[in-house]
């Protein structure tokens, strides 16, 4: 039976699409030196190959394979290829590409499925996080965002149902109330989508956005504050019309304001990770540094690898949730040779991640969030 003649254009611009991503990918990819500063610079290097998987790729059109999932979209091969070859991109591109097809791994695709089922990657019942979202709001007396309120911060699906994220909140709760600030939360948030889209799951990432996009937009909200850099690079760079924040953003301008006074002094020896979403990808180096040195008696010691060459914590693209590769060890073995007492984070997944790795190798070295040490200098040890 003939083909329809609509279904048969169909078919062929389907096809010529895919055949001009094809060469567009390896057009970009013909460009690499095979000078091995991808693999060099990757976390999951012990299980991910850039180079070979490029070097196929090209020579054999071989498929990016399995080990593709080991990436954590950290961005560092990107930033420093001496050919601009944007490889966080095709990376995420293949991604899409393994999802669409079905080809994708059992532990992927469960994350995939509590994020669309419960808006969070742990499989947490709403309910649950609803219910503290809801005692949060009593217990700091934090305004509902349908009061009108000039600042939503978007608490987050890790921050909202990870214990110890949770007690960095609520001392971030403390915080914006000593300040002022005219903000308020929602017990109906959701997931930004920020791994979902790393991960290749388009279809999810494109429906946790218009579901975003429409509860942004009925509630009236210009000005969203982001506890975790995923969200804030999810607000900042695929969704529209936001000004974007960070708790230290608003922090810093209460500093500079004299809206935020420390009180007690805060005696650590501090070195500072810098996070991949903050970093990398937003250029946010200086704030946190700049935050942190704001507080009496601080001594910031930074590791060998910082700013730009910050080595990832590994928890990127769902491995936090996936054995593999264990870059959060080789990071705190780096942030231990300071000898500093502090390893101070501003990201809850750096601090899972790097707080599992310096338990792993017995060290007294503590991990904390920067809102938790400014909590520390406003209100002491409280």
């Amino acid at each position: 039976m003939t083909k329809p003649i609509t279904g048969a254009v169909t078919e062929m611009m389907e096809t010529m699409e895919r055949v001009g991503t094809m060469n567009a990918v390896v057009k970009t990819l013909t460009a690499c030196l095979q000078c091995g500063t991808c693999s060099a610079s990757c976390v999951s290097k012990s299980s991910f190959n850039l180079r070979k998987i490029v070097m196929d790729f090209v020579l054999d059109g071989k498929d990016f394979d399995s080990s593709i999932w080991d990436c954590t979209t950290c961005f560092a091969c990107q930033t420093r290829c001496p050919r601009e070859i944007p490889l966080t991109d095709v990376i995420v591109d293949s991604r899409r590409k393994l999802v669409e097809s079905g080809r994708t791994p059992p532990e992927v695709r469960d994350i995939f499925i509590s994020i669309q089922k419960f808006r969070n990657p742990f499989g947490v019942p709403s309910q649950e996080r609803k219910s503290w979202l809801r005692k949060l709001k009593v217990e700091k007396g934090i305004p509902d965002i349908s009061d009108g309120v000039e600042y939503f911060w978007f608490i987050g699906c890790f921050n909202s149902v990870d214990p110890r994220s949770r007690m960095v909140v609520e001392k971030v709760a403390d915080i914006f109330n000593e300040i002022g600030i005219n903000y308020g939360i929602s017990e109906s948030e959701g997931c930004c989508g920020n791994d979902v889209y790393a991960m290749g799951e388009e279809g999810l990432f494109e429906l946790l956005k218009e579901e975003n996009t429409k509860f942004l937009r009925e509630n009236g909200i210009r000005k969203i504050i982001t506890t975790s850099p995923h969200c804030y690079n999810a607000f900042k760079n695929y969704y529209s019309s936001l000004q974007v924040y960070t708790p230290v953003d608003i922090v810093h301008s209460a500093i500079l304001d004299e809206e935020l006074k420390f009180k007690y002094d805060v005696t650590y020896s501090v070195t500072y990770h810098d996070p991949c979403f903050l970093g990398r990808y937003n250029g946010v180096y200086e704030k946190p540094r700049e935050v942190l040195k704001a507080i009496y008696n601080i001594e910031i010691i930074e590791m060998q690898r910082t700013r730009e060459n910050s080595f990832c914590c590994g928890g990127g693209s769902g491995n936090f949730m996936r054995t593999g590769s264990k870059p959060n060890v080789q990071r705190a073995k780096e942030a231990i040779r300071t000898s500093a007492e502090i390893l101070a984070v501003s990201c809850p997944l750096c601090m899972n991640m790097l707080n599992d790795g310096v338990k792993s190798l017995n060290s007294e070295m503590k991990v904390m969030d920067v809102m938790e040490l400014i909590h520390k200098a406003v209100f002491g040890e409280k």
